[in-house]
């Protein structure tokens, strides 16, 4: 017998029942069987029937519904719907009640910026979506929960969250999320579709007619986020996710990294309350830093200080600082930075967890692709490939254009796997050929600026990076100086102490052009080191002189470089080094200077001109006649000093590429200061004129700030008060750029003089 039951209207399914149970009591009936018949007929028992007529079995298993269905006569339609009924009351008994609800929480603070972009986004009339993205435990639900907060208003229809477990090994399937966004939007569970594409028809008519605010929140990827996006105007869905679902197509996108540093130490003194963090101003900041401002981090510390109220917030400095328990420590509860970032981990295959993991091998702060092949032993361009599916992971940052960063926590974490997974043997190869690559690499790049038959660099495993012109030279040097000088310790551990010498050595007439790099100080220091473990003596005290002159120039450690360069001066009396003899004096007058001992300067300024005479270094006899001519202008000789460097103006001092502008440049600053030292107002306005203008290069910032001041006081002799505030406006920005703080408040404080047109400066 066949029944004509097609459809269980919702407002007959007693309370307690189920569609599937009003529609099978219904064909039962009209087959005229009793419940034992039925049973009989079908093989389930007397109280499974019974159970589930009442709603007690929401949702039975197919081959039950087979069984039913054969035993009273269905046709193929009426077997669609009782097995459509079935599905739906298993997906409604799985369905969460009430609905998933974000979370807020009272001490939520910063992402001002964020929230505006998401209130403009969700208020707006174009942008029906918006993807909020981010590494792990940067606080995108909680995020997500404030902009829900503060926009309940504007969506009259209400607010719907999912949470699809994306970072999980079973995320959410579409047609399931879709049951749960339909349940939660008012659609009966019986009229909700089997079919999945009618489901997403039926879930965007759904929303097509009203404005609510959907969130989807842990979002795996694309194409399990697709069809939970609206296609009308009206309502707005946020998806939050550790990747940017570059695919999805018609969203906006809004990257959440760490928070600020003011943000951060507000943060965890909401949680901890004014009487834990007054006074510890110092140790919160220094909690912040070891947290890397990651929200997460900081709640955990935040959350642990709470819970031990004798602790102070130095105690946990002292515990965090320590880099191999950084992460054991980050732990509050349930809540773990490191099973935070392993859940990302999980996803990754073999080939990008090995990248990642050797990656925090590299020194510096961030890396570029072709240092990270080298790490992996890869193709360059499927090094990048993966570099930015890293990115996209949240396991990385791209701080610039082709640079990768890993955050602090991450290469804990990545340093923790490669202890774990790779051999000693093999990470110190990788180590070793690192090194090896990135100071051969620094080597041929520094060649660029060398004198005509400057060597090779030596051969290596891995070609090394040669640049096509001395600009990308340049950009090469500054973007990875971090990596080659903390490869400097690696090679020197390994003994390659001749080719520590080999790029000290090329890379000696870079360092001018940016003397105030402090890895000159680590360079030239190894390079002394392997100068005196290979017994070359003459070359250690070469070394030992470019040491001197990056403690002078570029950190103004006059002392140290005293201390070096007389050093360096023995050393070169030994071996009857002249060349290097002339050096030392040289650095020794520019100590001096710095001591203010001008007229010791003055006697080793003109030694040293006496000795790079003899030797007919040209370049050398330059350096110390401009220091000769301005240790004799600081010892009142300023007229003397003038005749001296107007002489040396115009003079080559050889080959080396671009050398003969940078003494220029010394020099015409050094007559400006002559002319100051002699009152001569307006011949020095205009001399220090001709110092100003040419001056771009970034090694030239310091010079630069220096003649701005000059000129400043010139001018203001002059009576042009205007131009000199301007100038010394100028040159107190240059010395903020290049760490100069003593000479940038002394600036700060000759703009007050001028009348306050500084206001602000103090600020900076």
């Amino acid at each position: 017998m066949t029944s004509h039951v097609s459809e269980v209207p919702q407002s007959e399914v007693p309370q307690g029942g189920t569609a599937f149970g009003v529609m099978l009591r219904s064909l039962r009936r009209a087959a005229r069987l009793t419940l034992e018949e039925l049973s009989e007929a079908s093989g389930v028992s007397v109280r499974a029937l019974g159970d589930l007529e009442r709603g007690r079995s929401r949702g039975p298993q197919r081959r039950t519904v087979e069984a039913l269905a054969g035993a009273l006569h269905l046709d193929a339609e009426q077997r669609e719907r009782l097995q459509r009924l079935a599905d739906t009351g298993r997906e409604r008994a799985a369905a969460p009640a009430p609905p998933y609800l974000l979370r807020t929480v009272p001490d939520f603070t910063g992402r001002r910026q964020e929230l505006a972009d998401l209130e403009a986004l969700a208020t707006g009339t174009r942008t029906r979506a918006a993807v909020l993205f981010g590494p792990g435990g940067q606080g995108k639900t909680t995020l997500a929960a404030e902009a829900v907060r503060r926009l309940s208003g504007s969506f009259p229809d209400g607010s719907v969250c999912v949470q699809l477990h994306g970072m999980s090994e079973a995320p959410l399937p579409p047609a399931e999320a879709l049951v749960l966004l339909l349940t939660a939007l008012g659609q009966p569970p019986d009229r909700i579709p089997v079919d999945p594409v009618a489901r997403e028809a039926l879930y965007r008519t759904t929303l097509a007619g009203r404005r609510a605010l959907i969130v989807l929140d842990d979002a795996a990827d694309e194409a399990l986020t697709r069809p939970l996006l609206p296609d009308a105007e009206g309502s707005f869905v946020l998806v939050t996710s550790r990747r940017p679902l570059a695919g999805l197509e018609g969203v906006r996108r809004i990257r959440l990294g760490g928070l600020s540093g003011g943000e951060s130490a507000r943060l965890l003194e909401r949680i901890l309350g004014a009487p834990r963090t007054d006074g510890q101003s110092e140790a919160i900041t220094r909690l912040t830093e070891l947290c890397g401002h990651l929200p997460l981090a900081l709640r955990i510390v935040g959350n642990r200080l709470s819970s031990r109220p004798s602790w102070t917030p130095a105690r946990l400095v002292e515990q965090l600082a320590d880099e191999e328990r950084r992460l054991s420590g980050l732990v509050a509860g349930d809540l773990a930075v490191r099973s935070a970032l392993a859940l990302s981990w999980s996803q990754l295959t073999d080939e990008h967890r090995r990248l990642l993991r050797r990656l925090a091998l590299a020194p510096g702060h961030d890396t570029g692709p072709e240092l990270a092949s080298v790490l992996t032993a890869e193709d360059p361009s499927a090094t990048e490939d993966s570099l930015d599916l890293l990115v996209d992971r949240g396991l990385l940052e791209e701080t610039a254009p082709g640079r990768y960063a890993l955050h602090d926590l991450v290469r804990l974490f990545a340093r923790e796997q490669l202890d774990a997974e790779e051999p000693e043997s093999v990470v110190r190869e990788v180590r070793l050929r690192m090194a090896d690559w990135l100071l051969r690499s620094a080597s041929a790049a520094g060649r660029r600026f060398e004198a005509p038959g400057a060597p090779q660099p030596w051969p290596g495993e891995v070609p090394a990076f040669t640049p096509r012109s001395a600009q990308a030279a340049e950009e090469w040097l500054t973007a990875e100086r971090a990596n080659w000088a903390g490869a400097l310790p690696v090679l020197f551990a390994a003994d390659r102490h001749a080719e520590i010498l080999h790029v000290s050595r090329t890379l000696y007439w870079f360092s001018d052009r940016w003397g105030r790099w402090p890895e000159w100080r680590s360079l030239f220091s190894y390079g002394a080191r392997s100068a005196a473990a290979l017994g070359d003596r003459a070359a250690e005290a070469h070394q030992l002189n470019c040491l001197a002159w990056a403690h002078s120039v570029g950190a103004s450690q006059y002392e140290r470089a005293e201390q070096l360069a007389r050093q360096a001066l023995d050393l070169a009396s030994e071996t009857g080094d002249l060349d290097q003899q002339a050096w030392a004096w040289s650095y020794i007058s520019g100590a001096c200077m710095g001591l203010s001992r001008p007229a010791e300067a003055a006697k080793a300024a003109a030694r040293a001109t006496r000795l790079f005479e003899e030797t007919g270094d040209s370049a050398g006899k330059a350096v110390s006649q401009r220091v000769l001519g301005k240790a004799l202008r600081e010892s009142g000789r300023a007229a003397e000093a003038l005749t001296l460097h107007r002489a040396l103006l115009g003079t080559s001092v050889g080959d080396v590429p671009g050398l003969d502008a940078y003494v220029e440049a010394l020099l015409r600053y050094e007559i400006a200061s002559d002319l100051l030292a002699l009152e001569r107002w307006p011949e020095a306005v205009a001399a220090y004129r001709t110092v100003t203008t040419p001056l771009s290069h970034g090694g030239l910032d310091r010079l630069q700030a220096q003649s701005l001041t000059g000129l400043a006081t010139a001018l203001r002799h002059c009576g042009d008060l205007k131009e000199a505030r301007e100038h010394l406006s100028r040159a107190h920005a240059l010395f903020l750029s290049v760490g100069d703080v003593l000479s940038a408040q002394r600036t700060a404080a000759e703009i007050e003089e001028l009348g306050g047109a500084g206001r602000g400066v103090g600020a900076e």
